[in-house]
């Protein structure tokens, strides 16, 4: 039976309405909004069918916002022409508040926790690692696997999918940051790059951890009620590097892996993947794709606290009040200078609705201005940092405007392959191991020769863990 693609969750949503246009909430700031996909021929089969950026089409109806009549979105956009409210997030007095509402509210529901604390976890260890698709019989296909591992300093179990590298070469690492739902599967397995067979044949290993919904990929001052525990920092640059070097003895080998690190980001994941590069000596390279790079100013501030909020986790949790030193430490924009002599790849579109996302969404008022809004603020907060960059020494600085669209994923699914090309340009190139296997789960007892022993799968220090989550992917 061929495995389908889940439908990926795209941009971010939010709408506005109201005597004072006030951002009323629908997901969020930071947020991907639905979106179906619509599965293309698969090449082989048994095996993943894959999504073409052209065939993903609103989960929503058309129609106007909240059963009130719309403005006409769809004319006033036409062929690029600016939506209203164009001054985005940062102008609050555009919007007639301070605030704005909280998004994906539970409307009074008990909301569930997506991970809590088990205190009999106290080391990082590898627990499982499975086929990703075990059911398919591409020979690309089983080099994607689902590693259970444990984190210490979150005290919980996360599922993290990896994605070797051809076999016969030790290759770079590279982290892929999804968006606000960090669902399970990523979006890197929903289409976003696995999908892509020239990114399958790059020469580098893939790492998607899941289970992180509205996170920030962050290390939080204080446990939500709702998120959970959130030490991703830890988890991403302590944690889980020390678990891909040992592996699972008698079961999967280490990644084949040349010592380099890069990471991508997509929308909420974006400003994460610059934030590590930033603070981290780890990671010669990041790619952010579509996303809003400064914590301090209003319009970093308000998709920050509008991400959180978007799960109903609260912002306080994460990085204490406003302002703090931990809000601070988070802002690429004010202080990119870790960046200094690293790749570094940054694309945004315009968020103008032009004929092409016409043709796409239709007359969908909701993923127009919504998508308008969301990809405006990545693109004004994508250029603030590229001037940033301007006085840092070194930077391989690569910039992709695009001239029309907004904030969705036939967006970002184009990103996936200059940005991953441009962080592997910077960091130290594959080298040959003369092994025959990439080392994966199935393929010694497929009787294929492995590559030398394991470690064991376990490290005496932390781990991490996430949520299974639902099906599908999101990228906000």
């Amino acid at each position: 039976m061929s495995h389908q693609s889940p439908a990926i969750r795209g941009a971010g949503s939010r709408s506005f309405a109201g005597r004072t246009l006030r951002v009323t909430t629908a997901t969020m700031a930071a947020v991907a909004m639905s979106v179906s996909v619509t599965p293309a021929a698969p090449a082989q089969s048994p095996g993943p069918s894959w999504p073409d950026p052209g065939s993903l089409v609103p989960s929503v109806a058309p129609g106007s916002l909240y059963g009130a009549p719309s403005l006409s979105i769809a004319g006033s956009t036409l062929l690029g022409a600016p939506i209203p409210l164009t001054a985005m997030l940062g102008s609050l007095a555009a919007v007639g508040s301070t605030e704005f509402d909280r998004p994906g509210g539970s409307s009074g529901a008990a909301a569930t926790p997506v991970a809590e604390r088990d205190l009999t976890i106290n080391a990082s260890t590898v627990r499982d690692i499975k086929p990703l698709w075990p059911e398919s019989t591409a020979a690309d296909d089983r080099r994607a696997e689902v590693w259970t591992v444990t984190s210490e300093a979150m005290q919980r179990e996360v599922r993290v999918e990896v994605y070797r590298a051809p076999a016969g070469v030790d290759a770079p690492n590279m982290y892929f940051l999804d968006g606000v739902g960090s669902e399970s599967p990523s979006g890197w397995s929903g289409g976003m790059g696995w999908g892509d067979p020239e990114l399958r044949n790059r020469q580098v290993n893939v790492i998607a951890p899941t289970g992180a919904p509205s996170s920030m990929w962050a290390d939080w001052a204080e446990d939500d009620p709702i998120l959970g525990p959130n030490k991703w920092e830890t988890f991403l640059t302590e944690e889980l590097p020390g678990l891909l070097e040992v592996g699972l003895d008698g079961v999967a080998e280490p990644l084949p892996h040349n010592g380099a690190w890069g990471v991508l980001g997509v929308s909420m994941g974006a400003a994460p993947a610059l934030h590590l590069a930033n603070s981290s000596e780890l990671f010669g390279g990041a790619a952010g794709v579509s996303g809003a790079y400064s914590t301090t100013d209003e319009l970093g501030y308000q998709y920050a606290r509008l991400t959180v909020a978007a799960r109903d986790g609260d912002v306080t949790n994460m990085w204490g009040p406003r302002g703090s030193r931990l809000w601070q430490e988070h802002d690429t924009v004010a202080d990119p200078s870790g960046l200094a002599g690293k790749s570094v790849y940054l694309s945004a579109a315009t968020g103008l609705v032009g004929s092409a996302e016409l043709g796409r969404f239709g007359s969908n008022e909701m993923v127009l201005v919504d998508g308008h809004i969301l990809e405006k603020g990545s693109y004004e907060s994508t250029r603030a940092l590229e001037a940033a960059l301007a006085s840092v020494p070194g930077v391989d600085l690569k910039m992709n405007y695009i001239p029309t669209g907004i904030h969705n994923w036939p967006v970002f699914v184009p990103q996936m392959l200059p940005g991953t090309d441009h962080i592997l340009a910077g960091l130290a190139p594959a080298t040959l191991n003369g092994k025959q296997t990439s080392g994966a789960v199935g393929e010694r007892a497929a009787g294929s020769s492995g590559s030398g022993d394991s470690a064991g799968g376990s490290l005496g220090s932390s781990g991490s863990s996430g949520l299974t989550g639902s099906l599908g992917s999101s990228g906000s």
